[in-house]
């Protein structure tokens, strides 16, 4: 395999582990232990911070990353998936980093992997991995790290965090996870390292309260999300509250992360206020519908996953309160982690549960549902929100940039 080019070699962990979520330790620790041992690297940071949690993770690691960077520190962040290309999963002060510089990341992450007896990471570890190489040689003074998924048996845990962060705690990936929200709690905790501080959201249900306060003891302070408040604004708190005990000077700072935050893009589109949602499960689904005070048009689709069926109840919910419904137009995602759910079964879900009330239609193809989302959205106020899935918005977000002229890394760096 040493003469196979870095691309090939990523498309042949694609293929060995075709799910990409494969959990567990052993294949991580190996290949660390021996980047480590041949190229000298050890911690990867001064001051390393892990967030975890079911929504809102990779906001919050987007608003650290932001708030560190504007108090002079050179800052590590990784987050997963990419919208638009890999680069965006290891960044520096909010930049993706440069081709050549991933390429030189994911090259020692290989070298390491193919060492005897060969040890085969899969993609979201080896990306991880490059993340950690790629820190140690920019010489980050603070590293931000997003989970992957849980946290017990997440690639990510490998970092001793200097500060542990929960964000929200619901049911999703349970499949993986656990049938129970506490033992979702239970996955997710994990992350937390005896003796270092440890800030939670504070949940509205007693035994996920009861799971985080057994597992963190004394180093455990809570946030609670005020009744006017929304988890965004819960997010900023947190922000603060680090960067005020970190004793950081900067403790309030806006951030724009690109695809994600609200605002982003809104006016890309001539006469459409543009917004995009990665929510894809019950839990964040309502939520940012919720928080949406107007919109016309709903752009959705989604990937496979067992939380389908309340996922599409919670939109529909969601959309049955309001007093003007907004039309929703289904698609499918090209170029998912998972198949994409047909069109007509998201559509025949929603109507199995308020049928006649909400108007859907169907297109296939990504590209021509969003084309016909802007026309419908024109025709009233023009107010459009894509959501669903993140991978449709990297679809949409990449043919916007391409048709702009628009310099890609620019547009996706975080502010």
């Amino acid at each position: 395999m040493a003469d196979r080019s870095l691309n090939e070699w990523l498309e042949y962990i694609e293929k060995k582990h075709p799910s990409e979520i494969d959990l567990g330790l052993e294949r991580i620790n190996r290949v660390w232990s021996r980047i480590k041992s041949k190229f000298g690297i050890s911690k990867i940071a001064n001051f390393q911070i892990s967030v975890a949690g079911t929504n809102g993770k990779g906001s919050l690691c987007a608003q650290l990353s932001s708030m560190s960077s504007a108090n002079g520190l050179k800052t590590g962040l990784f987050t997963s998936p990419h919208l638009i290309f890999l680069e965006e999963r290891i960044r520096i002060d909010g930049r993706p980093i440069e081709t050549d510089q991933f390429d030189d990341a994911i090259e020692k992450v290989r070298i390491a992997s193919e060492e005897n007896p060969p040890c085969s990471p899969t993609f979201f570890e080896t990306t991880f991995l490059a993340a950690m190489v790629a820190f140690r040689e920019c010489g980050v003074q603070r590293a931000i790290i997003e989970t992957g998924m849980g946290g017990r048996l997440d690639a990510t845990i490998l970092v001793e965090a200097d500060l542990a962060i929960l964000t929200t705690i619901s049911m999703d990936h349970s499949e993986y996870l656990g049938q129970t929200i506490g033992e979702i709690a239970s996955e997710k905790v994990a992350i937390h390292r005896q003796g270092s501080p440890l800030i939670a959201l504070k949940p509205k249900d007693m035994d996920v309260q009861r799971i985080i306060s057994e597992k963190a003891g004394e180093d455990l302070v809570w946030v609670t999300l005020e009744k006017e408040q929304t988890k965004r604004d819960a997010y900023s708190a947190i922000t603060s509250l680090v960067a005020e005990n970190l004793g950081w000077p900067v403790t309030k700072h806006e951030c724009v992360w690109p695809g994600r935050s609200p605002n982003f893009g809104a006016s890309w589109i001539e006469g459409i206020d543009l917004k995009f949602s990665a929510a894809h499960n019950p839990e964040s689904i309502e939520n940012d519908i919720e928080e949406t005070k107007e919109v016309e048009v709903i752009l959705f689709a989604m990937i496979e996953k067992r939380e389908i069926q309340d996922s599409i109840k919670s939109l529909a919910d969601a959309i049955r309160l309001r007093k003007t419904k907004p039309k929703l137009i289904f698609t499918e995602v090209k170029n998912g982690r998972k198949p994409s759910v047909r069109a007509d079964l998201l559509r025949e879900m929603l109507h199995s549960h308020y049928p006649g009330i909400i108007s859907s239609r169907c297109i296939i193809d990504s590209h021509e549902a969003f084309l016909e989302s802007v026309m419908t959205a024109r025709h009233g106020h023009g107010n459009l929100l894509v959501m669903g899935s993140i991978y449709l918005i990297g679809e949409i977000m990449s043919e916007i940039i391409s048709s702009r002229g628009l310099d890609a890394i620019d547009t996706m760096t975080i502010h």
